[in-house]
């Protein structure tokens, strides 16, 4: 199905972020979320927190799908900003530093992959967290660029 994302920040979001709970898995389940119009949601057979996988131009990333508050709004959904959403947004800034947030068309599909933690996500898109530390979710791992461990 092909929408328009919009992305912005959400009270939840700010909640867990502001308690330093970004790498843990509350912060997962209020940010890797894709808000939907209730019959989009009805289109694609989805159930609040099923998987779901969106594509832009500029990458793709697994979301929980969940009911929208803000409803109606068909073909249109709203991720938290954040690491998920950053992953589909444009990296263009127009000259004025940040990125467009909002009207980024996608398209989405019903997935059974995993929605991935924070240092999971970087780790597989920039290669940024060691992941062979059990305990990462609770304590991030900073290396510069060329030491090795």
């Amino acid at each position: 199905m092909k929408v328009i994302v919009n992305t912005g920040t959400s009270i939840i979001q700010a909640f867990y972020e502001k308690k330093g709970s970004t790498l843990k898995n509350e912060y997962r389940q209020a940010t890797a979320v894709a808000f939907m119009d209730l019959r989009d949601m009805q289109k694609l057979s989805l159930k609040s927190r099923d998987k779901i996988k969106i594509k832009s131009e500029w990458g793709e990333v697994v979301l929980y799908a969940d009911v929208s508050y803000d409803a109606p709004h068909e073909g249109i959904i709203f991720i938290p900003k954040g690491p998920w959403a950053n992953i589909i947004i444009s990296p263009e800034t127009y000259c004025c530093n940040v990125p467009t947030y909002k009207g980024i068309p996608a398209e989405i599909t019903k997935t059974d992959e995993e929605v991935l933690l924070v240092s999971e996500l970087m780790n597989k898109v920039y290669n940024k967290y060691n992941l062979n530390n059990s305990n990462l979710s609770e304590k991030p791992l900073y290396k510069k660029k060329g030491d090795e461990q």
